[in-house]
């Protein structure tokens, strides 16, 4: 009689333990913002005591699974003894029993089944955790100090982003999925935690069009600098009125023949967020807005930037180039005395084609060195002139569709003689 309540005791200790294995599983398989989605109807508060000190629960029940198990494993262990007189043969079937009992009901189906109803299994045993943390008490914390002192931070509960991303770098190791695989699973998981400041194109690099520019010029500066959006300004770069389309200036000046109207009549409403939201929030805000571009703006309510869809799915695939871009790193030679070479040289080497030592403290490229001889964000076909240079915008490069090539020369001397700042931007507006 005493060997069957030895069984039964044997096998309600081993359910419970693998009561706990699923919850133990589940815990570490539940995404943590899933489980903050769990407590939001304030049913369940004994799980938000379980998320504010997640890795002391997860210990109580490591604590309790292995005791319930060896509990259990002893009890079968009794009743082979109980049954077999001899002590081998007992202790043989006993080890024989623990293991099908340890792999079956507490092992595999336990862990599956945690894994696949994560937020049943947690929500539902939140109660018998909290009950047992609260029995044990500090004592596993304390049992885990002893046997690992030096061990940091304990076991994280509840799945978390870098578990994922270490996931994905080992099946990228394993040959499971490519590598660029792995570099885009890499990047949809860090785009939640990017900033908008850290994708946007800033104030410095804007093209806007005043509010009183005509319709023609708005659509010729749009043509140029490549831009189909461009925000139209009042005063300033603060001072966004809008967002003006291309397809909107084609309609008004070809089709309607009004190639006089300003563009603030032209304009649609601009979509302002600020420079802290995060990138993924946006994208999934544009994409349902069917809106591709945002001014971004500062904690002092000043324009910070311009966003683009393009620019949040640029942090996803990397940078996008135009099939008509050219290679930027050649330099041609274009005639005597003339290079065609990429905006982003350096002036120093610039200088070597010439012979000249080229030094400015502002600027390190020849894209900035155009940019400060005009006063403002170079467009294809401005150009000017810094002794003993002439340089012109020639092509656009990249998706933000900044200089590409840059034309450098030697300066006639009339042109030399010439030279004023209001001369350079002249010849940008043409």
């Amino acid at each position: 009689m005493i060997s069957v309540w030895l069984v039964v005791i044997a096998v309600l200790l081993s359910a419970a333990a693998g009561l706990l294995t699923a919850a133990e599983a589940a815990y570490l398989a539940l995404p943590r913002s899933q489980a903050e989605e769990l407590i939001e109807d304030g049913k369940r508060r004994r799980l938000v005591a379980i998320l504010k000190a997640p890795e002391r629960h997860t210990r109580a029940v490591r604590f309790w699974r292995i005791f319930f198990q060896s509990a259990g494993g002893a009890a079968f262990a009794l009743a082979w003894t109980s049954w077999v007189h001899s002590i081998w043969l007992a202790g043989l079937l006993a080890t024989i029993t623990i293991t099908l009992v340890g792999f079956a009901v507490v092992g595999v189906s336990p862990r599956r089944l945690g894994r696949t109803h994560a937020a049943g299994v947690v929500a539902g045993t939140a109660p018998l955790v909290r009950v047992l943390t609260w029995i044990l008490g500090p004592v596993p914390g304390w049992l885990e100090g002893i046997v690992a002192p030096s061990s940091g931070a304990g076991d994280a509960t509840f799945f978390t982003a870098d578990q994922f991303k270490d996931l994905v770098d080992r099946a990228s190791a394993s040959n499971a999925i490519e590598d660029a695989e792995a570099d885009l699973i890499h990047s949809v998981v860090e785009l939640g935690d990017t900033r908008v400041r850290a994708v946007m194109v800033p104030r410095t690099d804007m093209i806007a069009a005043d509010k009183d520019l005509s319709a023609a010029k708005a659509l010729n500066l749009s043509l140029r600098s490549g831009f189909s959006r461009i925000p139209v300004i009042g005063e300033d770069t603060d001072d966004v009125r809008g967002v003006v389309y291309l397809k909107d200036l084609v309609r008004y000046v070809v089709v309607e023949g009004r190639p006089d109207i300003p563009c603030h009549a032209v304009a649609r409403r601009a979509r302002f967020v600020p420079e802290s939201k995060s990138a993924g929030d946006l994208l999934q805000e544009l994409q349902r807005e069917s809106v591709h571009v945002a001014v971004v703006i500062d904690e002092y309510g000043g324009t910070a930037g311009l966003v683009t869809l393009e620019d949040l799915l640029e942090e996803i695939v990397g940078e996008i180039d135009d099939e008509y871009d050219p290679d930027r790193d050649e330099v041609v030679p274009d005639g005597d005395d003339a290079y065609i070479v990429p905006a982003d040289m350096d002036i120093d080497d610039m200088g070597d084609l010439f012979d000249l030592e080229l030094e400015d403290e502002d600027v390190d490229t020849v894209a900035g060195l155009l940019a400060k001889a005009l006063g403002r964000v170079p467009i294809v076909g401005a150009s000017a002139v810094l002794p003993p240079l002439h340089l012109s915008a020639l092509t656009r490069s990249g998706r933000r569709n900044r200089i590409g090539k840059v034309r450098v020369r030697r300066a006639t001397p009339a042109e030399i003689d010439e030279t004023t700042p209001e001369s350079n931007r002249r010849h940008e507006e043409n």
